[in-house]
């Protein structure tokens, strides 16, 4: 990755285009996709990264553009996928008219403005027709990341590696949580802005100043939840090539965590 005066841009590699489009099927937001849209509508997905849910979505019958604000990401999309529509632009300003789409999805972006998340939310609704639907996810700032931010367990955490940078190289590394202009949780605690995590209440706050209307609200992906904050060297979870491999007990902890929202789900999802 790397910082955009307005918000955070990723660099995908193009190995990473195959690996993360077999991960559209079992993912968790899919399920909101194809319940809130249907074959024919004209979408968007804002901010799609390496063109994953175009091309799973235009397979399914879709008809479904992506905008991508790094040329580069862009130009590696389109020459691996060349039948996909993939623009590059910024999701806080888009190219498109008013009132152009059925629904508009974005998942994982709008979270990477230092500013918050208003300008990308607030170009959503512009580009929705009055009656489109938009599947929004950000990441959860869960009840055990609740916790854990009172601990200062991040902070805690980045620290070593902070100390070692200003050691070697004389690099100060900023505490996000002493600086106000910053909204929200930020993860990292240290170091150099990458996302926000809101707390639902938070999130649903950003979401109807903006004017939408909110139509569901779940926290969902426990599993990576789990992986993330609840993972002791990777010895209940493994990843490799975007896949996690639960054992019996992260299983067994999901189901039982699973019947209380917004305890350990990685990300939150609102349909608007």
């Amino acid at each position: 990755i790397k910082s955009d005066s307005s918000s955070i841009v990723f660099e995908w590699k193009e190995s990473d285009m195959e690996s993360l489009l077999e991960t559209c099927e079992s993912d968790d937001v899919s399920k909101y996709i194809f319940k809130y849209f249907k074959p024919g509508d004209k979408l968007l997905e804002a901010g799609c990264g390496t063109g994953r849910w175009v091309r799973y979505l235009r397979d399914k019958g879709f008809d479904i553009s992506g905008l991508e604000l790094s040329q580069n990401t862009v130009d590696k999309v389109n020459k691996f996928w060349p039948d996909l529509n993939i623009i590059q632009g910024n999701c806080e300003c888009s190219p498109f008219p008013d009132n152009t789409f059925d629904g508009v999805i974005s998942l994982g972006v709008v979270e990477h403005w230092p500013a918050g998340p208003k300008k990308p939310l607030q170009d959503i609704f512009r580009i929705l027709k009055k009656d489109g639907v938009g599947v929004i996810t950000v990441p959860c700032l869960n009840k055990i990341r609740q916790i854990k931010a009172k601990l200062f367990w991040n902070e805690i955490k980045c620290a070593p590696r902070a100390l070692l940078r200003y050691l070697i190289k004389g690099k100060k590394s900023k505490i996000f949580r002493l600086d106000k202009k910053y909204k929200f949780n930020v993860y990292p605690a240290i170091g150099e802005f990458f996302e926000y995590r809101m707390t639902p209440e938070e999130y649903k706050k950003e979401i109807g100043e903006t004017g939408f209307t909110i139509l569901k609200h779940e926290s969902f992906s426990g599993m990576y939840g789990l992986y993330y904050e609840l993972n002791p060297f990777d010895l209940l979870i493994e990843c490799k090539n975007w896949i996690l491999s639960p054992s019996k007990t992260a299983r067994l902890l999901d189901k039982t965590l699973n019947g209380k929202s917004f305890v350990h789900g990685h990300m939150q999802v609102v349909v608007v």
